[in-house]
């Protein structure tokens, strides 16, 4: 269930409000703990991504209109990768990542989501993964010769392009790059003064896998957040894991909760 979340997380978000009401039923609750072992199931996003982006630009570029830009608009232009995580399940926090590009002076262009194949690594599915890495990774390319940034907004998500898929492909991963979300904003922001900072404090709960793979990542969101005024403290936290896969499933749910 777990490993093939990609199949059907999109399908499920045509009507995320039909898929929600049947997963919250205390029977299929119930069902699932039992025969599937996985309890607390995620509601999917209402509205989905797709219900916020109607009529949003960014939703509704092709290829062949990026392709189309001169060097000028493509500088300009951020491409926005998907994963199943925010899109379906909080996407929200991608919506919110598009207006800010706009915000900040950009054009973001949402690319159609692409399987990234973390959830079937984390399960064990290694052949399945390396297959389904192999045509991301073939469409990210595509999309990197266009010489516009890429980012992502999940940081599991997105150092998995840079860690798992190089070791599923070795060569044949190709020299795409997707930048983190603080990475991304740390360069668009460099121009810009630091404010003076005021106000209470905003707390930071880093990604497990960002602060392991990335130890600067708090101090660059720090740097981020003063650019505008605002002091950000980092919280050290546990394993968000504990909170994701491993804690939905029935057997470490207790172990979960601490």
């Amino acid at each position: 269930l777990v490993a093939t979340v990609e199949s059907y997380a999109p399908l499920m978000a045509r009507a995320p409000k039909t898929f929600n009401f049947f997963i919250n039923q205390p029977l299929v609750r119930k069902l699932s703990e039992k025969h599937i072992g996985m309890v607390d199931l995620p509601l999917l996003s209402v509205p989905s991504l797709q219900q916020q982006m109607v009529g949003h630009r960014s939703a509704n570029m092709t290829l062949e209109q990026l392709e189309a830009l001169n060097a000028e608009q493509k500088a300009r232009t951020v491409l926005v990768v998907q994963d199943p995580f925010t899109s379906y399940y909080d996407a929200q926090v991608v919506a919110d990542f598009v207006r800010l590009v706009e915000k900040l002076g950009f054009q973001p262009v949402l690319l159609p989501f692409s399987p990234n194949g973390k959830a079937q690594h984390i399960k064990g599915f290694l052949n399945r993964f390396a297959k389904t890495a192999k045509k991301t990774a073939d469409f990210l390319n595509r999309m990197a010769k266009l010489g516009m940034p890429m980012v992502g907004v999940d940081p599991a998500l997105v150092l998995c392009y840079r860690d798992e898929y190089k070791l599923a492909l070795g060569e044949e991963r190709g020299e795409f790059n997707v930048l983190l979300a603080n990475e991304w904003l740390a360069s668009a922001l460099e121009s810009q003064p630091v404010a003076t900072v005021s106000g209470e404090s905003w707390y930071f709960f880093g990604h497990c896998t960002e602060v392991t793979a990335l130890p600067g990542a708090p101090a660059q969101w720090a740097a981020i957040f003063a650019r505008f005024g605002a002091k950000l403290e980092n919280v050290s936290v546990g394993c968000c894991g504990m909170a994701g896969t491993y804690g939905h499933e029935e057997k470490n749910h207790k172990n979960s909760l601490g």
